[in-house]
């Protein structure tokens, strides 16, 4: 083992220490089920936004976002797909923040599932909740397989090895300090990437030439944004859909809700989203100019192309192995891992909070105690874990899987929920038809062209 390589493990081994001290530190923080789901509504506009930000940083900025417009750019008329799924993040947080954050803030939920019960009854609450739970295992299940990617990269440990490693370090602080624990690592990995993201373009933009070359250099067929005007309605509804998933879709997504109902004011949940919107267009759009750097240099020769071992989605982890010096990179290491645990953890806190107060409580056990919720609220982040872990080595088209799902949940539980906040009519049995007809509208055709299988 090099030099190199012992200072590599040495520094990723103190960034897991850093993140299990501080789920000890806060651990005391959490007495009620209140202050393991939401952190007791306490929190500011510095700490909300960075919890908001990491949402939609994850493995979809770091890996997905530059391997898309590597392979395709940020559309492409031909694939009718593109880095623009990713890009949809940004979409999700305004229109969020605007229209949907400072309303559900002020019904004091513990999650999102909480709306739909109180809304519309437990029956719907119900159904909700393990629509959106199933769905969610296959987003941590995409975060592990980006944090073995990065492992077995940098590393060299086995894909398996690193998967059951990161779960397991996610998951022991997330068991601990609940959302405080979450929210307070958000603050130190948003800075990591942030700082990451930031030191690899300048030296990369330096290889390509400067700013003149790369722009000079841009594929016409990377440079695409929108459809061509002639493309047709095909490619036009692909286009929309692709940014209408997460878009769209991510409205309802249960992490984002439940960081938001954390922040002290409805004023700082709206804010902090508007924030953290910036912050994700500012390194979406970095990271963007680092694959087409990374797809000049594959070109010219400079980055053997079997480097990338077929996946373009390691175009990124390449180049900052081959280019960046050792401590930039060990400080990019963590930004990745950083985003990638970030956005783990706040789905596995999401997911055991409807698992927990709107399965268990709501549904199967409503005398349950406070002190007793909490208890299965542990429990549910470590099942949740698990099962994860298993989807990512089992399950052969999971990063497919996760966006089905968060289209699954856009079409059956997007309009039901935009109808309950903002009309008045909107009552339990129509709520029922709208999510059963979206679900098989979306399931049927889905299963007929693709066999009906998971695996």
């Amino acid at each position: 083992m090099s030099s190199d390589t012992i200072i590599i493990y040495i520094g990723v081994g103190l960034y897991f220490a850093a993140m299990l001290t501080v789920g000890y530190l806060v651990r005391n923080k959490v007495k009620t089920s209140e202050g393991y789901l939401v952190a007791g509504r306490s929190f500011s506009l510095m700490m909300n936004a960075p919890a908001l930000t990491a949402c939609f940083l994850g493995g979809s900025l770091v890996l997905s976002l530059p391997g898309l417009v590597y392979g395709m750019g940020v559309w492409n008329d031909s694939t009718m797909w593109g880095g623009a799924i990713s890009l949809g993040g940004i979409l999700c947080l305004l229109l969020a923040g605007f229209f949907y954050m400072p309303k559900l803030w002020r019904l004091k939920l513990l999650s999102l599932g909480d709306f739909f019960y109180l809304r519309f009854g437990k029956t719907t609450g119900f159904t909700v909740s393990v629509i959106t739970v199933l769905t969610f295992v296959f987003w941590v299940a995409v975060q592990i397989l980006v944090f073995a990617k990065i492992c077995t990269v940098f590393l060299g440990w086995p894909l398996a090895i690193s998967a059951v490693i990161g779960i397991a370090v996610i998951t022991v602080y997330t068991t601990m300090g609940g959302l405080w624990a979450v929210m307070a690592t958000d603050a130190i990995q948003v800075a990591l990437v942030s700082i990451g993201v930031l030191v690899l373009f300048p030296v990369v933009l330096g290889m390509a030439g400067g700013w003149e070359a790369f722009i000079a250099n841009i594929p016409a067929d990377r440079a695409q944004v929108f459809p061509a005007l002639d493309a047709g309605g095909e490619v036009w509804l692909s286009w929309l859909a692709c940014w209408a998933i997460i878009g769209i879709g991510g409205i309802v997504s249960p992490d984002l809700m439940q960081r938001a109902f954390a922040a002290k004011t409805p004023a700082v949940a709206r804010n902090s989203a508007i924030i953290a919107a910036i912050i994700k267009t500012a390194l979406s759009l970095v990271m963007i100019g680092i694959a087409l750097i990374g797809l000049n240099l594959v070109q010219r020769g400079v980055i053997p192309e079997a480097s990338l071992q077929g996946d373009m989605e390691l175009i990124v982890p390449v180049m900052v192995k081959d280019f960046l010096p050792l401590p930039i990179m060990i400080i990019f290491i963590g930004a990745c891992l950083s985003a990638v645990m970030g956005a783990a953890s706040s789905a596995l806190l999401a997911m055991s909070g409807m698992m927990s107060k709107n399965i268990v409580k709501d549904f199967i056990k409503p005398d349950i105690s406070d002190k007793q919720l909490l208890l299965t609220s542990k429990v549910c982040v470590v099942i949740f874990a698990a099962m994860s872990l298993w989807a990512a080595l089992n399950l052969k088209y999971v990063f497919l899987l996760l966006a089905f799902g968060f289209d699954l949940i856009m079409s059956s539980l997007l309009a039901c929920m935009t109808l309950g906040m903002f009309w008045k009519k909107a009552n339990a049995w129509g709520a029922i038809a709208g999510i059963a007809v979206g679900f098989f509208v979306r399931v049927i055709p889905a299963g007929i062209a693709n066999g009906f299988t998971l695996v």
